[in-house]
């Protein structure tokens, strides 16, 4: 059993002056299956490079006595077949495997269970749902679920080390989420980062939370701690106009004092007896007294809310159009001739459908969106006159953008769309300050959430959302959930967090079976 402590750790970018984190003390046991949990731009990936030792602090101390170990992996090694780059990630063992003559390399080889190694990882692959087939492939054939659940069999292969899994379940379809869920709970020693209430409710018995104020270590999962935040957040909900006109009032208190002191700091020159002087004193040095005091109790009364936090209501606007938008009619396509990856589709979308396409890794999902906006032009196609799109990709690449303001006048030249978009953004937490920041120095979730003010800002028909919620946080899907039951837009959806889609969906396109399915909403 080994810790992980952080000693009264500062940290900024060099870049940034702007302070990540200030005077963070926590200790992690590295037995536990932690969950990492906070809003975007809070430093959760930050807060692992720290333990990884990518990164060092800029005051205090990070003590470990364990091997720490950071996914996703960049791997560059010369491995092609995906057991051999598994072996590699393991220590090095594919590149000793080629040195077995030499007696360091053959030592080093039987001190890493080289010789076992093969049958353990074969073991490992079934139990996350890797075929042994794929095993045999090479690495760079491999979808980005399979590349994932290899480089993951990998790092928990590795002795003594303590994992830290920065959104492995990003791009995973239902069941890779599931087979990887499964693995987890029989694993210890990791620290796991997602947003994902149910998976983190399944894997983690203890929650690091990266809050506004503070950093906080409790026992439990994702529900148990949510329970809790959610009684400390009632209770302030509950007294804050109280504490806001209490402050008010021994602010108005000070005030009121230091005038009383002055007027008779003033008075006591008029006088000549000493005893009046005397007292005028004591009663100036007794109000600054009184002063200290009161500030003191008013920053108290200010920290029960420092971590304090209220979602604004998400308001956008979408073209209006009556009647259909978009049909296909027995739609088949296919990248391959002879496969058909889409077969026999007929959809009506409507206006105000919210349309959400499901099904595993590779069913054709993204094509079909590209087929739907015309991306890829088919026959089968056809639209009720111009429909605009407007669309999320997948994969948010800002072109060589200074800053994110910059990306958002680059984008939107009409200048009621850039003034949403802003509007959009500060819906979203993200600052003015925060927009002036080079585009490089924000967070996954940070370019996504600027990304996604500029689609809903932008005239449009219909929004297009290829997997939205990859690396958002909770309060940001509640958000954005709670808007779209509200406004109701035609809306095309790639997601793979059920919760979130069965309460939204009124037309759910299953690509694993074919079938699509009207679902009746009752209007809000």
């Amino acid at each position: 059993m080994g810790k992980i402590i952080f000693e009264k750790v500062d940290f900024h970018y060099p870049e940034i002056y702007t302070p990540v984190f200030e005077k963070v003390s926590i200790c992690i046991d590295t037995q536990w299956r932690l969950g990492l949990i906070g809003r975007n731009g809070r430093g959760k990936t930050t807060l692992l490079r720290l333990m990884g030792g990518e990164l060092s602090p800029t005051a205090g101390r990070i003590k470990k006595d364990v091997a720490v170990e950071y996914f996703p992996y960049n791997y560059l090694g010369d491995a092609e077949e995906t057991l051999d780059v598994i072996k590699e990630c393991i220590g090095g063992l594919y590149s000793l495997e080629q040195h077995l003559d030499d007696a360091d390399s053959l030592e080093a080889y039987m001190e890493l269970d080289g010789f076992g190694m093969e049958g353990k990882i074969r073991k490992e692959a079934g139990k996350i749902g890797l075929r042994d087939c794929v095993l045999e492939r090479k690495f760079d054939t491999l979808s980005s679920g399979e590349r994932t659940k290899a480089l993951i069999i990998a790092m928990f292969l590795r002795q003594n080390t303590f994992v830290l899994l920065d959104e492995p379940t990003n791009h995973l379809d239902a069941y890779g989420k599931e087979e990887l869920k499964n693995y987890l709970r029989r694993k210890r020693g990791f620290i796991l980062v997602s947003h994902d209430r149910a998976f983190l409710d399944c894997v983690a018995d203890h929650i690091l939370s990266v809050n506004k104020a503070d950093i906080t270590v409790e026992k439990g999962n994702y529900t148990t701690w949510e329970n809790n935040k959610r009684m400390v957040e009632e209770y302030e909900r509950r007294t804050s106009e109280n504490l806001q006109r209490e402050i008010a009032r021994m602010e108005g208190g000070i005030t009121q004092k230091r005038d009383w002191a002055e007027v008779s700091n003033r008075q006591k020159y008029h006088f000549a007896s000493n005893s009046r002087t005397n007292g005028v004193q004591a009663y100036f040095a007794q109000a600054k007294r009184n002063e200290l005091r009161i500030s003191k109790n008013i920053e108290e009364k200010k920290k029960l809310l420092r971590n304090y936090e209220k979602n604004r209501e998400l308001q956008f606007e979408q073209e209006k159009k009556e009647g259909w938008l978009i049909k296909t009619e027995d739609l088949n396509f296919s990248y391959v001739e002879g496969e058909r990856l889409i077969q026999n589709l007929s959809l009506e979308i409507r206006e105000r459908d919210a349309v959400w396409i499901h099904g595993r890794n590779g069913s054709g999902k993204s094509t079909l969106l590209k087929l739907i906006t015309g991306e890829i032009a088919h026959p089968c196609v056809s639209y009720n006159g111009d429909i605009v799109f407007s669309v999320l990709p997948q994969e948010i690449v800002m072109g060589g953008c200074g800053s994110g303001r910059e990306f958002l006048e680059r984008e939107l030249k009409d200048g009621r769309e850039y003034s949403g978009a802003m509007q959009i953004c500060g819906m979203f937490d993200i600052t003015g300050e925060l927009l002036e920041k080079p585009c490089d120095t924000y967070s996954s979730g940070e370019k996504k959430k600027i990304y996604l003010a500029r689609v809903l800002s932008r005239r449009n028909h219909v929004i297009v959302l290829d997997e939205p919620l990859n690396y958002m946080d909770v309060m940001f899907r509640r958000q954005l959930a709670e808007a779209f039951r509200a406004l109701r837009p035609t809306v095309l959806l790639i997601e793979h967090d059920d919760f979130f889609l069965r309460n939204l969906a009124t037309v759910i396109v299953d690509l694993d079976t074919g079938g699509t399915e009207r679902v009746l909403r009752s209007p809000l």
